[in-house]
């Protein structure tokens, strides 16, 4: 199965995320029941894995995270293919580690990459034409300052993603409150 585990965007930050995205007119928009921030993708993982990384964090204190969105950004370069608003927050590399490091001890065969925390707003196609590449840039100067107050996080959640055409359905398989 694919999976991925994710903290679960506090109730207060998501209509402003929504009301945001409802002024951008390119790309494909993140539906609201799928905004959230990815701690650890785990890719295709065996159920028996999945199960044992749900063990291991149903056994762990997690710890609080205080959730600050600020600032919008691209994935891709000069071809963007993700739309994205940065994330920090106290609390946040301490969870991603921990959730790191359960997927690993799980069996979980992860790379080493640098931690971007973001939640993402939109995807594009492979090639934007020079109009939506305008609107684009237009939203961006916009609202590229986009920030939101912090907001204290809840919960994590692994999730199994089922690919589509229109997109992907995030089927959540265990949710783990947050300590503090």
């Amino acid at each position: 199965m694919r999976a991925f585990v994710a903290l679960d965007l506090p109730d207060e930050v998501i209509q402003p995320l929504t009301r945001l995205q409802s002024g951008l007119t390119v790309g494909r928009h993140t539906p609201e029941e799928n905004l959230h921030l990815t701690l650890a993708f785990l890719g295709d993982v065996a159920d028996g894995i999945a199960h044992d990384l749900a063990e291991a964090l149903a056994g762990m204190r997690l710890g609080p995270v205080t959730l600050e969105l600020a600032g919008l950004d691209l994935f891709g370069g000069r071809r963007p293919t993700v739309l994205y608003v940065a994330a920090r927050g106290e609390g946040l590399q301490t969870i991603h580690d921990k959730v790191m490091r359960a997927a690993r001890e799980a069996g979980v065969v992860l790379p080493r990459e640098r931690f971007r925390p973001h939640v993402t707003l939109a995807r594009f196609a492979a090639h934007l034409g020079e109009k939506d590449q305008r609107r684009l840039g237009e939203f961006l100067s916009l609202n590229g300052t986009f920030a939101l107050p912090s907001a204290k996080a809840a919960s994590i959640t692994l999730y199994r993603s089922h690919l589509r055409d229109d997109g992907a359905i995030h089927e959540p398989l265990a949710s783990f409150d947050l300590d503090g």
